[in-house]
């Protein structure tokens, strides 16, 4: 049972001051009004006794209970247990502290804000009393917020933690009394853990999504959080990151202009900054992809947005080519594409240098590239610029990992399909894949995919043929960047529990698709491969069929032992027949115990061969000549030649 608590809890000055109202008189009679009517809705006199007894001399968790229930049974005379509330909440033990708080919270939410809206006692309506109660609600609010902005800063991540939790709740649900603690939430995007700004950001992102209208204010106190002194470019990225985390589909129209606007802003003043997109790649790609997440949403904006653009035309064309970060490159074309009403010469001209880039084949937006990229060839209207743009996807992907080779398949074959021209046979001219404008690369047709008929995975080639024969059906469902991934392929051969075990286990060739198969023939050739390499164990010295076998081979190892003459006449004779006698019955049971072991190992071994049926080529001698001796065996025939030495020695 829990100790009574040894520490008083330090008492809090009354809330309800007069001189903070216009009407003093008048706010003294409602407060001594409510006071006579609290006392006369007291607790039954044995339940008060119980009341009493728990506030006097029970734990923490036992007072907190009892108010907590007091409370919910008269809420409107209950302004003094609040009080008590707001004490324990108060005092400086961080356990104790948070108990109340959440209390607090939870009354706050489900109990008393539900009743009415707490305001100043001069903006209330209503009668006096009434007027009064919601008045000391609304003051009661606002130092528990006081609290929790103190804990909020906490030394103790835990701390920390359930502040965050509480704010965020208790704002969501009653936004009006509760807005100052708009800056207090804000404020922890620049918490030193990013653990808590994760769940920051992932609870309010929630909230918000279902109450949009709470988004504005939160928004607007962001971009003055961004635009304090001095503040940490970490701190930005969080702050944008969680902008871009909103569900923009259930915001409102103001809203989404506002944060557009504060995109552009942050953009501007990046795009000026001398080699921003190296220092502030980061804080870029988030404001990209905050644009780009948003102008979706924000057509009624498109004007405003198109003037913009004219304006800082120059400095965006000149950030996606001077950029390193690929990134940075394909979400600034995204915008571009986005924004432009009609795609330019110099749009095709960076897009077109964009294929060359080292990192597009491992870039983790490789599915926004092939949209942006089917998207604006199927606009263009130049036929040797879009085959100027086939012909070097085409190219890249000759030399690029399967899933970006079988995905840019697909995207050309789209394009055929909107676009038959593309296949079709032109007058040969000089082709040049070094020059700048696609347009006068002189591209013409696609021999590229003849190349990809000798290609060594199936996929590939039946996409080819069914490219060449004009077929008009894309019988990819699923997406090929996924699909054909290598982590994709291995998750087929192993599971869960193997990998525990560092064991693969093989599936049989009927369980994978025909692209699949060539790789389960490359792990069985090459495992009959090492089966042929010479082994340096002779056949003879496999596994035993009996135990006379077994005794004969060790003889035949005793007598070359003897033959060899390398026995030691120098050794001590210490070793009495005795000794031995003592050790071979030793050796005995250490021989039954091993015989034991092999045995189950050997049962083990019949339960792993089960799933190697899939292997026909491979037989069992082939699997006893790679195994060669058996530890077991070795073991026995080590002690029994052993013995021999002794025994001869003695004799």
């Amino acid at each position: 049972m829990d100790k009574p608590e040894p520490k008083e809890i330090p008492k809090l000055q009354p809330l309800d001051n007069p001189e903070e109202t216009k009407n003093q008189e008048l706010f003294r009679r409602a407060r001594n009004l409510y006071e006579y009517q609290a006392k006369k809705s007291k607790l039954k006199p044995e339940d008060q006794q119980w009341f009493n007894k728990l506030l006097n001399s029970g734990t923490i968790a036992d007072k907190i209970s009892a108010i907590s229930i007091a409370i919910k049974e008269d809420p409107k005379h209950s302004l003094s247990y609040i009080h008590k509330l707001l004490e324990i909440g108060s005092v400086k033990q961080r356990e104790k502290s948070i108990k109340a708080l959440f209390a607090l919270k939870d009354l706050f939410i489900h109990i008393i804000l539900n009743k009415g809206l707490a305001i100043h006692f001069d903006q209330g309506e209503g009668d006096d009393v009434e007027r009064y109660y919601w008045h000391t609600i609304y003051k009661q609010i606002q130092y528990f917020i006081e609290i929790v902005s103190k804990a909020s800063l906490d030394t103790l991540s835990y701390v920390r933690r359930q502040s965050i939790i509480i704010m965020v709740e208790l704002h969501c649900a009653h936004p009006i009394p509760t807005q100052a603690l708009i800056p207090h939430i804000v404020n922890k995007f620049g918490d030193k853990e990013k653990v808590l700004i994760q769940l920051l950001t992932k609870r309010l992102s929630t909230e918000l999504s279902k109450k949009p209208a709470l988004t504005y204010p939160i928004i607007r106190e962001v971009y003055g959080f961004l635009h304090r002194p001095n503040q940490l470019q970490e701190t930005q990225y969080y702050c944008l990151n969680f902008m871009n985390s909103l569900n923009l589909g259930t915001q409102d129209p103001g809203t989404l202009s506002y944060m557009l606007r504060i995109f552009f802003i942050l953009f501007k003043k990046l795009v000026t900054i001398p080699e921003a997109e190296t220092n502030h790649s980061k804080l870029f790609s988030q404001i990209l992809r905050g644009i780009n997440k948003t102008i979706p949403f924000g057509q009624k904006f498109v004007n405003s947005l198109q003037e913009l653009y004219k304006e800082n035309e120059a400095l965006i064309f000149k950030l996606i080519a001077t950029s390193e970060n690929f990134k940075i490159k394909i979400q600034t074309l995204y915008f571009v594409y986005q924004i432009q009403q009609n795609l330019n010469d110099h749009y095709y001209r960076s897009f077109y240098s964009l294929l060359l880039h080292s990192e597009l084949e491992n870039t983790s937006l490789a599915e926004l590239f092939f949209d942006l990229f089917f998207l604006s060839i199927k606009q263009d209207c130049n036929i040797q610029r879009q085959k100027a743009f086939s012909k070097r996807l085409l190219q890249v992907a000759i030399h690029s990992n399967l899933a970006f080779t079988i995905t840019s398949l697909i995207c050309v074959h789209k394009l055929i399909i909107e676009i038959p021209r593309l296949l079709q046979g032109e007058e040969q001219t000089a082709y040049d894949p070094h020059k700048r404008q696609p347009m006068y690369s002189g591209a013409g047709n696609l021999d590229e995919l003849k190349v990809f008929q000798q290609h060594y995975h199936p996929k590939v080639r039946q996409i080819v043929e069914r490219i060449i024969n004009g077929s008009t059906d894309i019988l990819q469902k699923t997406n090929p960047l996924v699909e054909y991934s290598q982590s994709t392929f291995m998750a087929k051969f192993a599971d869960v529990q193997n990998k525990k075990m560092n064991r693969i286990s093989y599936k049989s060739q009927s369980d994978f698709k025909d692209e699949d198969a060539f790789k389960l023939k490359y792990l069985k050739q090459k495992l009959l491969d090492k089966m042929k390499k010479p082994q340096k164990i002779k056949q003879r010295q496999g596994e035993f069929d009996d135990e006379d076998e077994e005794d004969n081979f060790a003889d035949e190892l005793f007598e070359k032992e003897l033959e060899k003459n390398d026995i030691d006449d120098g050794d001590d004779f210490v070793d009495d027949f005795d000794d031995f006698e003592n050790q071979q019955v030793n050796n005995d049971e250490e021989l039954q115990e091993m015989e034991q072991e092999e045995s189950f190992q050997n049962e083990n071994d019949e339960v792993e061969n089960e799933n190697d049926n899939d292997y026909d080529e491979i037989d069992d001698n082939d699997l006893e000549q790679l195994l060669g001796v058996g530890k077991v065996k070795k073991k026995i025939l080590k002690k029994h030649i052993g013995n021999k030495r002794r025994l001869l020695k003695k004799f």
